[in-house]
């Protein structure tokens, strides 16, 4: 082998080994990046509905309200969309924004568009990341029965979810999107992490506190 052959091969090497790192830091960057973004954004969505409460003013139903982040996530108090997702247990908090594109997932958790808001009657779905764009859904492998999950929308209202069941289904099932006849939630992600090779799905249902 000569020598200018053994130099493309060591040059194809450092490419393969730089590519290959790339590859693998590419989650964990996302993730940084997108965790300080979600800092900022739920200080604001805080700020926003705070301010709202204390106005004092009736809200009209064209008024404008602030971005939160670009012009796709205006607080509206009349609104349940985008809406504030929080998983105690494995301290997870984010904010919900409408649809499931690829744009929406790099975000945060995306509702599916078509399925229940939340706190209504039928199937609030949401699906978020694993392991990328801040893993919104990281651990959702880790929630039990009985688990939390809460939801806040921007006119105040708060709705708390109990999970009652986690099931892993084929990317091609969508039985998770039909509506049920009370209040549910579903939160959908790939599994295992790394990989899309699965869904797993974590269903949860609305419980009435004062009963």
């Amino acid at each position: 082998m000569n020598q200018k052959k053994r130099k493309i091969i060591r040059v194809a090497g450092i490419v393969l080994i730089v590519a290959g790192i790339c590859l693998i830091a590419w989650p964990f960057y996302t993730n940084i990046i997108m965790k300080r973004q979600e800092i900022e954004i739920l200080s604001s969505w805080d700020e926003q509905v705070n301010s709202s409460e204390n106005s004092g003013s009736e809200i009209s139903e064209n008024q404008d309200f602030n971005s939160i982040q670009g012009d796709s996530l205006a607080v509206d108090p009349l609104k349940k969309i985008p809406f504030k997702i929080t998983i105690p247990s494995i301290e997870s908090e984010w904010i919900v924004n409408e649809g499931t594109g690829t744009d929406t997932l790099k975000k945060g958790p995306g509702h599916y568009t078509g399925t229940a808001l939340p706190g209504e009657s039928g199937r609030c779905v949401i699906a978020g990341h694993r392991t990328t764009y801040g893993a919104p859904f990281n651990r959702a492998d880790e929630l039990k029965d009985g688990d939390s999950i809460i939801i806040e929308t921007a006119g105040n209202e708060e709705f708390i979810y109990y999970v009652t069941d986690i099931k892993i289904v084929p990317p091609t099932d969508v039985s998770v999107l039909k509506q049920t006849e009370n209040e549910t939630l579903a939160l959908t992600t790939c599994t295992p992490k790394f990989y899309a090779t699965n869904r797993l799905i974590v269903y949860a249902e609305l419980r009435d506190e004062t009963q």
